[in-house]
Formats: structure tokens, C-alpha cells, sequence
């Protein structure tokens, strides 16, 4: 409805020196349009209609410099031809470009600008063409929920994280759902990871073995990797899906290899994307939103994440959008889809930033410490939680059932499972990624 209103304002053109876009029938069975970059040129928006659908969302610019709009609900046979409007800027005018393109017909070839190749080396891509590549991933084997007390049980199992037609895809399930649990089981029975798994990367908060009699097993299983790779400032891009489904905590997130400056916080915390799966949450905190967040400070009680936090709103849980990280001694920024979700300059060091007393636990380095070490990448979806990020005065399209004060928070949670297991739909529970790409710069 926006862009039919656009470009209602716009004189519609096709200048010569617009490159033509491409149309590509994906081995996923994608929709890709894409369009060669140039200087001075930025490509915003597209419509089309396939089988009377009519079909819309943003392009994004890759790291090769061509710009691309991806749609894996498209139902395309990869024959028909398509009608299109695709809306542009072009050394600072608004064009709007109308066509129609075959699969797999050839654009104009324009040299992309560089944007991420500036002496900067790749370390990691992940197309997920193929089972989980584990020389790119480690996975997190733990019932340690954080000191969030997430109920979670995080297992490398292929319910829980798999591929399939070259996306990756990171699904909670209920813990009944596993061959070997049910529900007497999860009052009564053991969970040893060690024993399930043949090891455990997490034993603090009972991480490693818990058995039912002191308390509800992990209710839900999901699943968490850690890239093997690391940087010390550069570029990393992340397209993705986010879950549909109450109560559900996906995250894109980096931390740091060595804890450098001591424990959490005082070694920093890089969020590129949190979110919450509630279709309502305290009006558009829900599905609707995602966030980005630095976290940084001597202390827990004294961490200043406020001071380094943006969100955006939008639809982003139907179609998969761009998460990017830029990350310079100067400056910190997270867009999706080239929008400017948070942006940090680094004009002056943290322990400024944060008016703190004492002596700088940073040292007299660069500014941008923590932010000065190697970080690896994380995925995960948790599932609930007390430390607020549901918070239990907010309204939510289904009743929260536990308090964040409640000792009992996982019985209190599987309790409730007659009103959130409802809003849980398939893969709609999963986050889902195309590609996971990172740049040392």
C-alpha cells in the first residue's frame, strides 16, 4: 500500500544509464531479482505479480556490490514471464523503471562499486548448500538458559537445526516431542546432555545434568551454533527470517572470543538482531520489531545499553531481510536492508560515554574498547526468560504465564501451553537463514 502510493508521486522513467534487472529461479525455489550496482545509485523497492499475486518487499546491496531482492513465497514455476516496478535512486533523483523479465535473463553489466572488499578479507560464507558445515560451526550443548533462566535446552539435534534447500534453519520443538521424553518424564525423569549428546559445553546453572524431581525439565528444545571464525572490526551480513510464535527469542549476536576485560559486561556484547515472536507485545514490541544493541560497563548493574540501542519496525517474520553489521574503530552501525537500525560513534572511549567512576577498566587504548578484540558470531532461539525482556506489566495477544520473580518460571511457563502453543505454526517457529557472510577489515 505504501509503494502503490509512491509511486502514484513519482513520473515513471527508464533512463538509458539504468541497468536492466535479472530474474533467477532459485535452486531453493526462490524468487532473486537483482541489478547491477553502480555509483551514485541505490535500489529501494519492487513489485510484481506472479499468478495474480502481487508480490512486494526491498532489495538489499551484497558484498559483491549488486543489489538483490530475494522471495521464497513467491510459488514461481520459473517460466512465466513477470511484470515489475522497481523504485530507485540515481545521483540523487527518484526513478521509477516498469518491465517484465524471463528466468535467468542477463542485465546490463555495470562494474560494482567495491564496498566491502576495501582491504578487508572474507572469513566466512555459509550458503547452507548441504548439511551443517561444522568446520564453519560449533554448536552450544547446555540447559544454561544465561542468567535470563531461558527454558531452553539447547541440543545439536537435526529437529532442532537442519538445512534444507540451501537455508538454515533454527527450530524450537517441545521436549515431549523427543523420542525420549514425555510428559511423566519431564517431572520424573533425567536430562544428561553428556550422556544424550557425548558432551556439554555448559555445566553453570545446572547446564549439563537436571533431573525432573527438583523441578520441570527444559520444556522446549531449539538450538544455538557459534561460528568458528572471528574479527576484530569489519563486516558481517546476515539474511534472515525471524520466528513467528509466543514467547520466542531469536538473536544474531556476536561475543567475544577471549574475555579480554573480565566477564559480562566488561568485554562487550554485540546484538545485531533480537526480537520477540509475540504477534502482540505492548503494541509493536512484537514480531514487528527488531532491535540492535551494544552492551558494555564495569557490572552487570552497571550496564549502559541504553545509551547504545536502535530498532526498526516492519514486517520481517514473511520474507527474509538483510541484518548488517559495520563495525570500525570509529563507528558501529546495524541496518537491515540498508535502513539504519543503530548507529555508535566512537568519538569518545566507553568509559566516557558511560560517566563512569573510578579508573577506566578499558585502559588508555583506542576508543573503542571493549569493541577492540575478536568477536565470533552466534544464532540462536531461546525461548522465555526472566530478565525482562518479556516484561510482565506489558499487554501480549496471549496471557504471559510466569512472572519474572517466579521460582517456578519453567513449570509455570509449560503450564500455560494451552494459549501460546496455539500461536507456534510449523516452520514459522524457525529462524531462517539464506546465507551468514563475515568480512576482517
Amino acid at each position: 500500500m505504501i509503494i502503490t502510493c509512491f509511486l502514484c508521486l513519482i513520473v515513471s522513467v527508464f533512463p538509458a544509464n539504468v541497468p536492466r534487472p535479472k530474474l533467477a529461479h532459485l535452486a531453493s525455489g526462490d524468487v532473486e531479482i537483482s541489478v547491477d550496482g553502480a555509483p551514485g545509485m541505490k535500489v529501494y523497492d519492487v513489485m510484481y505479480t506472479i499468478k495474480g499475486r502481487t508480490h512486494q518487499g526491498p532489495f538489499h546491496q551484497g558484498a559483491d556490490g549488486r543489489w538483490y531482492h530475494r522471495n521464497h513465497n513467491a510459488a514461481f514455476d520459473g517460466q512465466s514471464k513477470i511484470e515489475y516496478t522497481i523504485v530507485w535512486e540515481i545521483e540523487g533523483k527518484t526513478v521509477v523503471s516498469k518491465g517484465n523479465l524471463q528466468p535467468e535473463e542477463s542485465g546490463l553489466v555495470i562494474s560494482p562499486p567495491s564496498r566491502v572488499e576495501r582491504s578487508c578479507t572474507r572469513v566466512l560464507r555459509d550458503d547452507f548448500d548441504g548439511p551443517l558445515n561444522t568446520g564453519n560451526w560449533d554448536f552450544e550443548v547446555s540447559m544454561y538458559g544465561g542468567y535470563n533462566w531461558e527454558v531452553q535446552a539447547y541440543v545439536p539435534d537435526t529437529r532442532n537445526v537442519f538445512t534444507r534447500n540451501g537455508h538454515l534453519f533454527i527450530k524450537p520443538t517441545l521436549t515431549t516431542d523427543h523420542p525420549n521424553y514425555n510428559e511423566a518424564l519431564l517431572h520424573t525423569g533425567v536430562m544428561d546432555l553428556k550422556q544424550m549428546y557425548g558432551y556439554c559445553t555448559n555445566a553453570d546453572r545446572y547446564g549439563c545434568y537436571r533431573n525432573g524431581r527438583d523441578g520441570i525439565l527444559p520444556p522446549v528444545m531449539s538450538g544455538k551454533i557459534q561460528s568458528k571464525a572471528n574479527i576484530r572490526f569489519g563486516v558481517v551480513e546476515v539474511m534472515a527470517r525471524i520466528p513467528r510464535g509466543d514467547w520466542i527469542w531469536p538473536a544474531i549476536w556476536m561475543l567475544p572470543r577471549s574475555s579480554h576485560y573480565g566477564a559480562w559486561p566488561r568485554s562487550g556484547e554485540i546484538d545485531i538482531m533480537e526480537s520477540r515472536g509475540n504477534t502482540i507485545a505492548n503494541g509493536n514490541h512484537g514480531v514487528t520489531e527488531v532491535g540492535a544493541t551494544l552492551h558494555w560497563g564495569p557490572d552487570a548493574g552497571q550496564n549502559k545499553y541504553s545509551l547504545t540501542h536502535g530498532v526498526l519496525q516492519g514486517d520481517w517474520s514473511h520474507s527474509l531481510h538483510l541484518y548488517r553489521l559495520d563495525w570500525t574503530p570509529t563507528d558501529i552501525r546495524v541496518s537491515v536492508d540498508g535502513r539504519p537500525m543503530m548507529h555508535v560513534p566512537i568519538h569518545q572511549s566507553f568509559w566516557q560515554k558511560g560517566h563512569f567512576s573510578g579508573g577506566n577498566i578499558w585502559g588508555s587504548g583506542i576508543n573503542a574498547a571493549p569493541f577492540d578484540q575478536q568477536f565470533y558470531l552466534i544464532l540462536n532461539v531461546a525461548i522465555a526468560g526472566t530478565n525482562g525482556f518479556f516484561p510482565d506489566g506489558w499487554h501480549y495477544d496471549t496471557a504471559k504465564p510466569w512472572n519474572n520473580n517466579s521460582p517456578t518460571e519453567p513449570q509455570d511457563f509449560w503450564n500455560g501451553r494451552g494459549n501460546w502453543l496455539p500461536t507456534w505454526h510449523g516452520d514459522d517457529v524457525a529462524m531462517e537463514i539464506d546465507y551468514v557472510e563475515m568480512y576482517q577489515c
